[in-house]
């Protein structure tokens, strides 16, 4: 029961990023945080049916890290994003964010998402297969959106595209994060 509504949480986060790049209708802007409630539920109700994976303070150290990973993926969806302009006005044009986390990739949600993920696999007992599909599962929306979505939104996203990597960092893109802070 939680995988299906994790699996329905992404349903509506394509369809909130389609409406974003297609119709723009204002009515469906409460995909994303309806996807974000069903993920979430789905993830608790997974986790506490599991077994984890290891005990004592390595299952603390990884609820410790995995909290962090979720503290950052947090302020990269909210607070290092003009939220307004992000969720609430599907369909119109915006500058693409180029600074600070999104200096490091252009979808460092990604990376944070699988390290939480992972986290939750090893200590919470959600089942290591659920935390791959969904963690591929972000990666495809990623995709979708990095192709589609913010080419057709973002103001100077083809050339954020052509200096900052998709999803993993290098040198530069970690030196560019830092000035940016």
């Amino acid at each position: 029961m939680g995988f299906c509504l994790s699996l329905c949480g992404f349903a509506l986060f394509f369809l909130s990023d389609y409406n974003d790049w297609r119709p723009g209708r204002k009515g469906l802007k409460f995909c994303f945080p309806l996807g974000a409630l069903l993920l979430v539920l789905g993830t608790v109700l997974e986790a506490r049916q599991g077994t984890p994976l290891v005990h004592g303070w390595l299952r603390g150290l990884l609820f410790a890290l995995g909290g962090l990973f979720l503290a950052l993926e947090v302020y990269t969806l909210f607070f290092a994003l003009p939220v307004e302009a992000s969720y609430a006005s599907p369909g119109e044009k915006r500058p693409a964010c180029t600074t600070g986390v999104y200096a490091l990739c252009r979808h460092p949600g990604v990376l944070w998402f699988a390290g939480l993920y992972g986290c939750l696999a090893l200590a919470a007992g959600l089942p290591l297969w659920e935390a791959a599909v969904l963690s591929a599962l972000n990666v495809g929306l990623v995709a979708f959106e990095d192709r589609c979505v913010f080419p057709a939104r973002l103001d100077g996203y083809g050339a954020y595209q052509a200096s900052t990597p998709f999803l993993v960092p290098n040198r530069a893109s970690i030196r560019a994060c830092r000035k940016t802070k």
